[in-house]
């Protein structure tokens, strides 16, 4: 594989405007666009998505205030240490892509389950208390950003279903009425301040041992569920193209950039495409990562109307066993139920 990397960019722009404000008319163009970034590339971008500014760069200041926080008290806040869901804190070179170990620390959350819900009583796998860092304003923005970002991620699962010739409601309804969505804030340190950290962690590194260090930042992969929704403050994300070739995908003012997921893939027998991504910085850098998913308990069975991959079988896949086994491969140091 030729690993130069391109300079144009080969992702479309795509105004979200009639998906978000109930436009009858200019839902069906926006769908059409929709549905062929999704074939061509997998990728897209969305503007005038109805997230504001404000609420963005408040979020990219929580995480910021979080992120230099000092390193033990991060680490008063891990996911290794107080959660057996895969939410918390997780420190540089402990979560993997590709097998190998990512140059970032994150904060990650998803569906807040209660620790005497039922749910989390009987141990159901992905199913707990989100962990919120001691920070003035922090838990109420992060929750905010999400609540808006899963509306979003709603409104553009029904742009995608009108491209598919499906109802407008066909995701909505196979989620029922709700997803089981992952968050994360993401820091890309200089690489200098990486080792520093790491050498402060000599346990996990142990615990490690074996696990090769990626050559990215973040090394290539596809993401697990339907739709990734993402802003970063700076570039660093690259994109595979059809051609075998990578190439930058820029951080484009006031827009987000979306990407197919492998249960969308399979949803759609293939047709729509999740391709793979990776980071190469060699700058500080913070993302916002929303990862739109099926609820837990959401079984995929792959669009009957759309013909698939000669001789390919696509049986049906319940959502949740399927995420689970996912997160413990990138998730190695974190117990679970």
């Amino acid at each position: 594989m030729d690993d130069g990397i391109k300079p144009a960019v080969d992702i479309p722009v795509i105004d979200i405007a009639a998906l978000r404000n109930g436009n009858d008319f200019g839902i069906y163009e926006v769908a059409e666009q929709l549905g062929k970034a999704c074939k061509d590339i997998g990728f897209f971008y969305v503007k005038n998505h109805g997230i504001s500014r404000a609420l963005i760069n408040t979020t990219f200041k929580c995480a910021e205030e979080f992120f230099a926080l000092p390193l033990d008290e991060k680490l008063e806040y891990s996911m290794e240490r107080h959660s057996k869901c895969f939410r918390g804190y997780s420190p540089v070179l402990s979560e993997l892509a590709d097998g190998k170990r990512n140059s970032y620390e994150l904060m990650e959350f998803s569906v807040d389950f209660s620790s005497r819900h039922p749910y989390v009583l009987a141990r159901k796998p992905m199913h707990g208390p989100n962990i919120w860092p001691v920070i003035p304003n922090y838990r109420e923005t992060i929750s905010s950003y999400i609540r808006h970002m899963n509306a979003l991620g709603f409104d553009l699962m029904r742009g995608i279903a009108i491209s598919l010739g499906l109802s407008q409601y066909f995701f909505h309804e196979a989620f029922h009425g709700k997803s089981f969505w992952q968050f994360r804030t993401v820091n890309y340190p200089e690489p200098m301040s990486v080792r520093e950290m790491s050498e402060q962690m000599p346990q996990l590194e142990k615990r490690m041992e074996g696990i090769a260090v990626g050559d990215h930042n973040c090394g290539a992969h596809t993401d697990y569920g339907c739709l990734t929704i993402l802003t970063a403050d700076s570039p660093g994300l690259q994109v595979l193209g059809r051609n075998n070739v990578w190439f930058d995908a820029p951080v484009i003012p006031d827009a987000y950039i979306c990407n197919i997921g492998d249960m969308l893939q399979y949803w759609t027998k293939d047709l729509y495409i999740a391709t793979k991504h990776r980071v190469l910085t060699g700058q500080p850098r913070v993302s916002l990562p929303f990862f739109f998913q099926p609820d837990y308990e959401t079984i995929i069975e792959p669009v009957k109307t759309v013909l698939g991959v000669p001789g390919k079988e696509y049986s049906t896949i319940k959502y949740g066993p399927y995420a689970y086994e996912n997160y413990k491969g990138i998730y190695p140091a974190c117990p679970t139920y």
